[in-house]
């Protein structure tokens, strides 16, 4: 009689059991197979919509603001280096701004006279790149109403909202006593479009028969917010006469160009 152990006969349910095991984990691999292959498809073409979307935007970036925000002021530090003397303007200035290893963009400042900046900023509606909006941090409070109103005028037009540039919000003149914070602005502004956009809104809806070259900024039913829209709003800190505070602005202008 021999000492070896002999081996045990596979039953045929164990059998069945190995071939599912089996199919089950070749139909694993083949669904890793396509969730992969689905999620390499759906990046590529999220990719593809940015870069053909930033294709189709124009070359301009508006500089924009209410009157004394330090938009000309702005303007001469990125294209001399350095601050001008500066006056009101009733007429916008551009000048090319050079990106290494990009096509130059053109930088423009718009008047923020109220009788003329909302025909200049629809002239460069449609080939708006980005949009850089001043506010004087010392004065916003006061000025709120106003720093709101012409925001909100920029956002909700209607071509601005369609091809939804990137916004930079710089606030500015940080170097004054009584300024206030990039969080502490949004804020404000939030609060205050808030009630720009419901005047805006009851007057829409006494306008009947006639086509608004605006369009609801936000969310239906809920505060407004600015990670509601679909341009992406960026605030910044600093102050126009002080290169160095810039930094922000020339690496969002670079990034967008």
């Amino acid at each position: 009689m021999s000492g070896a152990k002999q081996a045990e006969p596979v039953s045929q349910g164990d059998s069945m059991f190995e071939e599912m095991k089996d199919q089950i984990l070749a139909n694993d691999t083949n669904t890793i197979g396509i969730v992969v292959a689905l999620l390499v498809g759906f990046l590529t073409l999220v990719l593809l919509f940015i870069w053909t979307r930033r294709k189709s935007l124009g070359r301009d970036v508006l500089i924009c603001g209410p009157c004394d925000s330090g938009k000309t002021t702005l303007l001469s530090q990125l294209v001399v280096g350095k601050p001008v003397e500066t006056y009101t303007s009733m007429v916008q200035n551009s000048f090319p701004w050079e990106v290494e290893g990009k096509t130059n963009i053109n930088l423009v400042d718009v008047p923020g006279h109220e009788r003329i900046r909302g025909s200049i900023v629809d002239q460069f509606s449609s080939s708006a790149r980005g949009i850089v909006y001043l506010v004087d941090s010392n004065n916003v409070s006061k000025q709120v109403r106003d720093v709101a109103e012409f925001l909100h005028s920029i956002l909700s037009h209607k071509a601005i909202s369609k091809n939804s540039p990137p916004v930079l919000v710089l606030c500015n003149k940080q170097d004054g006593g009584l300024a206030k914070g990039a969080q502490v602005i949004q804020t404000l502004l939030e609060k205050e479009i808030e009630k720009v956009r419901m005047t805006s809104s009851h007057q829409l809806e006494g306008l009947e028969g006639e086509t608004s070259s605006a369009v609801f900024l936000g969310r239906q039913g809920k505060s407004f917010e600015f990670k509601d829209i679909a341009s992406n709003v960026t605030f910044v800190e600093g102050t126009a006469t002080e290169m160095d505070s810039l930094v922000g602005v020339r690496e969002w202008l670079v990034k967008i160009a």
